[in-house]
């Protein structure tokens, strides 16, 4: 299955040693990937620096070697989420129609580990800045990608799918009612293999 992250890059460029690259990318990936977690389930106002490092099992001093600022790590981290996280299930999976079947299932919605940024993320982004808006748009064209290519129909009812999915998962969280979230995620996931036919 193709990567929905194409053309993704990272906004920092590598700043290391050449001589410990491979030490470097792994405590990178561990902040990275507690980023993605704390950010996707709280939001950014209510995760600092030092809680990022210490899920990471790291100190705080060691966060600027790698980050200028909570900013920037932020949008590093929906890259992450959406092509290392929650996002490499997507891209594992064999056809539309398990797309579809994991990014709506209980076990998404519920997660307390990985999840996708998109979704998770959806009203968290209308408050950060232009930079980190930029990195979830091109995280969202990258989804849309997705489902025009592995479905075979046109962007527009990839589009339409996208925002059944994307915020079929947004609105099952903020429902705070089991029975009704699972009816929305039902509802969605119904009318995208609709949508996509991949039913």
């Amino acid at each position: 299955m193709a990567l929905w992250h194409d053309g993704l890059s990272h906004i920092t460029e590598n700043r290391f040693m050449p001589w410990v690259p491979e030490h470097k990318e792994k405590t990178r990936n561990k902040i990275l990937q507690s980023a993605a977690r704390l950010f996707t389930h709280q939001g950014f106002d209510r995760v600092s620096i030092n809680q990022v490092m210490q899920q990471a099992g790291l100190t705080r001093g060691a966060f600027y070697k790698y980050f200028s600022s909570k900013s920037e790590l932020y949008s590093e981290a929906i890259i992450y989420g959406a092509t290392q996280a929650a996002g490499k299930r997507l891209t594992d999976a064999i056809g539309v129609q398990q797309v579809i079947d994991l990014y709506l299932s209980s076990e998404h919605l519920n997660s307390s580990r990985d999840v996708c940024p998109l979704a998770f993320l959806v009203s968290d982004i209308t408050q950060r800045e232009p930079m980190q808006q930029e990195t979830y748009n091109k995280v969202l064209r990258g989804f849309i990608r997705l489902l025009t290519k592995e479905s075979g129909q046109p962007e527009e009812q990839a589009i339409l799918s996208s925002v059944l999915m994307i915020g079929g998962v947004a609105l099952a969280r903020a429902a705070g009612d089991s029975a009704l979230s699972e009816q929305i995620l039902s509802a969605a996931k119904q009318e995208a293999q609709r949508q996509l036919k991949a039913i």
